[in-house]
């Protein structure tokens, strides 16, 4: 259990995220008392972030603000999830496309077609298996095999092959992937091809 308290001057506690917790145990509590279950709800992990007589009167809004947009760590981030080398070559293939197509990219995580965010871009490289499945060992042969599938992307958009992708894409994404010549975040499939 987890949550976070501000403390006014005044010393008074203020939960600030974890609302929904309390709830949780005063129902798993009242279910305890009913249950005969040994629950033990008096001891939780509370984070308490005072406030300092320098600081402002948004001090709470400010750490709630700080909370809430954390992005959560990717998988490919994760200790002892990735290994080493392919995180290495994961990490400069997605940093090398977003250096040659800087208008594709966003900073957003929850960015939309045809924007790639590198950090989702990372990640979804990591989970889609590619590297072991293609026997791709360095950052230039990634970004050779991303290229590639991009090309190919590109020419079945610009075909019409396409036609059940095409569907499910907004025509101002599209003709923004063709401006920049940019068609992975309009279809992310092409990770498991």
């Amino acid at each position: 259990h987890h949550q976070t308290n501000t403390q006014a001057l005044d010393g008074k506690l203020a939960i600030l995220d974890g609302q929904h917790r309390v709830g949780m145990m005063t129902i798993l509590d009242n279910h305890k008392n009913n249950q005969k279950e040994n629950l033990n709800l008096d001891q939780i992990l509370v984070e308490v972030f005072p406030q300092h007589p320098s600081s402002n009167s948004t001090h709470a809004k400010d750490i709630f603000t700080e909370i809430n947009k954390a992005e959560p760590v990717k998988l490919v981030d994760m200790p002892g999830v990735a290994k080493v080398t392919d995180r290495r070559i994961i990490n400069e293939a997605a940093t090398a496309l977003q250096e040659s197509f800087p208008d594709m990219f966003k900073p957003s995580q929850r960015c939309r077609a045809p924007h790639l965010n590198i950090d989702n871009l990372r990640d979804a490289i990591f989970a889609s298996g590619c590297l072991k499945r293609h026997s791709i060992k360095s950052q230039k042969a990634l970004v050779d095999w991303i290229m590639e599938q991009n090309r190919i992307l590109g020419e079945k958009f610009e075909s019409g092959d396409g036609k059940d992708t095409l569907k499910n894409v907004n025509a101002m994404a599209l003709k923004k992937a063709k401006n920049f010549d940019f068609y992975l975040g309009l279809d992310l499939a092409w990770l498991y091809l």
